[in-house]
């Protein structure tokens, strides 16, 4: 646990944390001294709305594990986004002694997939602008090609021939 690359924080039944591997100083920035005797509030974001912490206490809470993508504040105040696994803690009983938490930042990942669907994203378009001008440009082949044949037939007739020339 403590050569764990990813962070690894053990909690009392109240949220209250009592272990912090070294993997959780060089991710959060917070010290495990700072850490211990707090809850994981200390990282909260704001990004997430109090539904979605409560939908993660509830889960593990009733026994079961939570994971998901969250999105945590370290202590110099950049966001940072972690996969995450909140797993209860039941001793020999059954009884509920503290919850274990696993997270993995992949904040440079999630960045790379962002560009990775900009980048998708201005393809289809310049896909589709060049589908259109060359829809486009037919059009006109067929409009600049009528007209010159109509303008070589309307010679003698000076304003439909000059009317020609404004269409081409």
């Amino acid at each position: 646990i403590e050569q764990a690359a990813e962070e690894i924080v053990v909690t009392d039944p109240e949220g209250v944390i009592q272990y912090a591997n070294p993997a959780f100083e060089r991710i959060t920035g917070y010290s495990r001294s700072e850490a211990i005797g707090q809850t994981p509030r200390l990282l909260k974001s704001g990004v997430h709305d109090a539904s979605f912490y409560e939908n993660l206490w509830r889960t593990v809470k009733s026994g079961s594990i939570w994971s998901g993508r969250i999105t945590n504040r370290r202590k110099d105040g950049k966001l940072i986004q972690e996969d995450a696994t909140v797993s209860p803690l039941m001793n020999s009983a059954g009884q509920l002694t503290g919850f274990v938490s696993l997270k993995r930042d992949v904040t440079e990942e999630v960045k790379l997939e962002a560009r990775l669907r900009q980048a998708q994203k201005m393809e289809a378009i310049g896909n589709l602008a060049g589908g259109i001008a060359h829809d486009f440009n037919n059009i006109l082949g067929a409009i600049i090609g009528y007209t010159e044949l109509y303008k070589d037939q309307v010679r003698d007739l000076p304003k439909v021939y000059h009317g020609m020339e404004q269409v081409l």
